[in-house]
């Protein structure tokens, strides 16, 4: 016999009223429709003036059974708060139709599809689906309690949990694009080709260098797939055209050379390439101790099972526990509660894809596995990308079609929402037929060859067709000197020991909790519920193992979270308190690190400036949280710029100043001199580059003849600007560089050697040129490829202006440049009468 069903009034009553009658008596059958009580209200007429009135009603039983009790008293008056609090009568039933499937009772087998005035239906006792099946039973709350407490206890004795796992980039990778097909019957080739050599023994000694007569190529020739060794595990299956879902497929986009392809998709369907996760044998047997495993994918119900039975094809790993898109209700959300509705704290997730789950507390996220490079999870293509770090929106009302636990209410709801879904699966379809068609991996590989310089119109190991016979050898003699094609696909993912290490620790954790658990925890049957707060409950210890990864870590992000939005909302402010840091939006003494996505920033320079602060980039925020382990920041730290990058204006003369506005300035690219250095280190300069630079600008022409005359007035006007323009824009602090187009120079067989020409070309030249040309024209050639030390520099700038003597050196190009320094800064229109007289003078004086 069953226990009692508790009866509450329906919401629909007009409340509140008052209990005139009990119209069954305790222990009496009562049948569906028999008269249960009797009740009064007050009615109030929609007529203006008229007064309430005293009315009556009746409530009718909803189910079958036997009176057990009543809950209320005749005069008792009942408001609509209190019906949904206290039930009014105790019924017994016969059957309480806790288990149904197909629309009969599972246990009774009584039509639950019956629908009649008192407004319940059987149905609706039992909307739980607990198996991995569509089709299979459903169950009521109080049945489905009692399911997993036995499971719960099973599993308790055995010293397991509950682990959900996600196929696609979580334990295999899969893709359609033929291309792999076609490697891995080469590589077969190739292995078939060397099992043979190996078989074969010469008779005569011949070497394999001559001409094969067995048909099989030399070793030099015959060259292996690069990605062979990669593809030797993966498995491959087909699935008919309705897997694929070509039949809805729109071909309006897809005309001529491709039609030949989708024929065959259509007809045959299309192959799949599975390749499991380097260590997934390893992995699943080893788990298997600790967790009884279900499969729960995006993928189609015949996509999971031909999955599973190549990673699993015994069946004892999995044991047919799959739940596929087919039987989720979802394309867009996984849901827990779809296989333990009501008690979720032995219940561990791992996934690729968090977004799914919502974060759950019971997930344990996995890094993707993308052996297939570029190709994603084919079953989840109308899923939006992951950007865990995006700044998440105010997240707008979730529609029906996607909120499966809600049932649509009207028939154009319900419509809506098969539309969205057959959208999706459209959407998925076409991104399966393209990868078909376009053949992404080997455009890859393609790719590859041609950036390391090894690819070529004709395959490894193949001559051309006009080679002659005698260039055979020499084709075979350079075919074996080249250099081996890369691999495309890399066999070097290890994320499957992480994870069994994570696994690992959260069954070592709970059941040392349990084994722990207090004498009074011992003696008390174990209820599960959606709100426990034991200790070994994997809802707390799952969070608590990631707030352990950054925990007391204070941080501060720079340039990562856009200024319009509030950081409280992004995803990557969610996710840092997740894991244990404390996030703040201005920098304080309780700052650790500051996360930065760029150099320079404001905060970034005032923590430098603080110190005591770890300033890292953003990698190491995302590379802790994917590893659940606090990564260390050295490898992470932004350099300090000042301290590493080159001056921005490189000073060669001791008395040139940082603000001096030299078009040239930027092309005397020196590195500045160590820090701590006692001297100046001047013969670790390139002066043949220096020497090329200056004479190069001196020997710069221009040919616009007929505006010479006016040149002079024109262009000193000119300069006196952008002297003016550039000397106030230029300071030593400057870390870019400023591009300045630099004036064309007139050379001596332009403008004549001496006269009022050679005074217009000198108008055309900027003030370090015409130093220049001063400098070479009193020397004869220029001095800069001649060495100087530091201590000639000192001596040099020791000498007074009475007493300085031409140095075979750089004493007079130092003068000039510290003349030309001091006057350029603000030069009126008659500098270029000063240049000219000063180098007059010094002629006349040194000959």
């Amino acid at each position: 016999m069953s226990s009692p069903t508790d009866i509450f009034l329906p919401p629909t009553l007009p409340y509140p009223i008052k209990v005139t009658s009990l119209d069954v008596q305790l222990g009496a059958t009562v049948q569906r429709g028999t008269r249960l009580l009797t009740y009064s209200f007050l009615y109030s007429s929609p007529a203006t003036g008229s007064k309430p009135e005293t009315r009556f009603g009746t409530w009718d039983c909803s189910i079958e059974g036997t009176v057990e009790s009543w809950k209320v008293k005749f005069g008792d008056s009942i408001s609509a708060q209190k019906a949904k609090q206290k039930p009014i009568i105790c019924i017994t039933e016969p059957c309480k139709h806790g288990v149904q499937i197909g629309g009969l009772c599972g246990l009774c087998g009584k039509d639950m599809t019956e629908f009649d005035y008192t407004g319940f239906s059987d149905a609706s006792r039992a909307s739980i689906q607990m198996t991995h099946s569509a089709f299979g039973p459903t169950v009521s709350l109080e049945e489905a309690r009692r399911i997993e407490k036995e499971t719960a206890d099973h599993l308790l004795k055995s010293k397991k949990l509950s682990l959900i796992v996600d196929l696609d980039q979580t334990i295999v990778h899969a893709t359609v694009d033929p291309t792999v097909g076609e490697w891995i019957g080469e590589g077969e080739a190739w292995e078939a080709r060397q099992s043979k050599k190996r078989s074969t023994t010469p008779k005569d000694g011949t070497s394999d260098d001559d001409d094969d007569s067995d048909g099989t190529a030399s070793d030099a020739e015959d060259e292996c797939n690069p990605n062979w060794e990669a593809l030797q595990d993966v498995r491959k299956f087909r699935l008919g055209p309705e897997s694929f879902g070509m039949l809805s497929v729109p071909r309006g986009g897809h005309k001529g050379k491709g039609k030949g392809k989708q024929k065959l998709i259509e007809n045959e369907g299309c192959m799949y390439y599975i390749k499991p996760r380097p260590g997934t044998q390893e992995f699943l047997q080893n788990i298997s101790t600790k967790y009884e495993m279900h499969v729960y994918t995006m993928g189609t119900r015949a996509y999971a099972e031909e999955v599973c039975a190549a990673i699993d094809p015994d069946g004892k790993i999995f044991g047919g526990r799959i739940l596929s898109r087919d039987e989720s209700g979802s394309l867009t959300q996984k849901s827990l509660q779809r296989l333990f509705p009501c008690d979720t704290s032995m219940v561990v997730i791992i996934d690729d894809r968090a977004d799914v789950w919502e974060w759950s507390p019971n997930l344990i996220k996995v890094i993707p596995y993308d052996f297939f490079v570029g190709i994603g999870d084919i079953n989840s293509a109308f899923l939006p990308k992951i950007e865990p770090l995006a700044p998440t929106p105010p997240s707008p009302p979730v529609p029906d079609s996607e909120a499966p636990s809600l049932p649509t209410s009207t028939p154009e709801e319900r419509e809506k929402a098969e539309m969205e879904s057959k959208a999706m699966l459209t959407q998925n379809s076409i991104a399966l037929e393209a990868q078909v068609e376009e053949r992404p991996l080997a455009k890859k590989q393609e790719a590859l060859l041609e950036s390391d310089g090894t690819g070529s119109a004709t395959p490894p190991g193949v001559p051309s067709r006009d080679h002659s016979k005698s260039d055979l050898k020499a084709v075979k003699s350079s075919q074996a000197e080249k250099v081996p094609r890369k691999a495309l696909l890399k066999n070097d993912d290890a994320e499957l020991q992480r994870v069994g290490y994570l696994l690992g620790e959260v069954h070592r954790r709970f059941f040392t909790s349990y084994d722990n658990r207090s004498p009074e925890d011992r003696g008390k049957k174990r209820r599960p519920t959606l709100t426990r707060s034991k200790a070994y409950d994997v809802t707390r210890i799952i969070p608590q193992m990631r707030m352990d990864t950054l925990q007391g870590v204070h941080i501060l992000f720079s340039s990562v979270i856009p200024l319009d939005t509030k950081p409280e909302t992004t995803e990557i402010w969610k996710i840092a308190h997740m894991f244990g840091a404390q996030c703040y939006t201005e920098l304080s003494s309780r700052i650790t690190h500051v996360v930065a996505a760029k150099h320079g920033t404001v905060k970034v320079d005032a923590a430098r400036k603080r110190g005591g602060i770890k300033i890292v980039w953003l990698s190491w925020f995302t590379d802790s949280i994917a590893l659940w382990r606090r990564q260390d920041e050295t490898p992470y730290l932004l350099d300090d710029p000042s301290a590493a990058a080159p001056s921005s204006s490189p000073i060669l003369d001791p008395h040139q100043i940082s603000s001096d506005p030299e078009p040239d300035a930027d092309d005397w690219d020196v590195e500045p001199a160590p820090a701590g250095s006692a001297s100046l280190e001047l013969h670790d300069i390139d002066w043949n580059d220096i020497n090329d630079e200056v004479e190069a600008a001196m020997n710069e022409s221009d040919d616009e003849d007929s505006e010479r005359s006016s040149a002079r007035s024109v262009f000193s006007d000119n300069d006196d600007a952008m002297l003016d323009d550039t000397s106030s824009q230029l300071s030593p602090s400057t870390t870019p560089r400023l591009k300045r187009k630099r004036l064309r120079s007139v050379t001596p067989s332009d403008g004549g050697t001496n006269g009022v020409s050679d005074r217009q070309g000198d108008a055309l030249r900027s003030p370090l040129a015409k130093r220049k040309k001063l400098a070479a024209s009193r020397s004869g050639a220029s001095k800069l490829k001649e060495a100087v030390t530091a201590d000639e520099l000192v001596d040099t700038e020791s000498l007074s202006d009475h007493s300085r003597q031409p140095s075979p050196l750089l004493s007079v190009p130092v003068k000039s440049f510290e003349e030309g320094a001091e006057d350029d800064d603000y030069a009126d229109d008659g500098d270029d009468e000063d240049d000219d007289w000063l180098a007059h003078e010094l002629e006349v004086d040194w000959g």
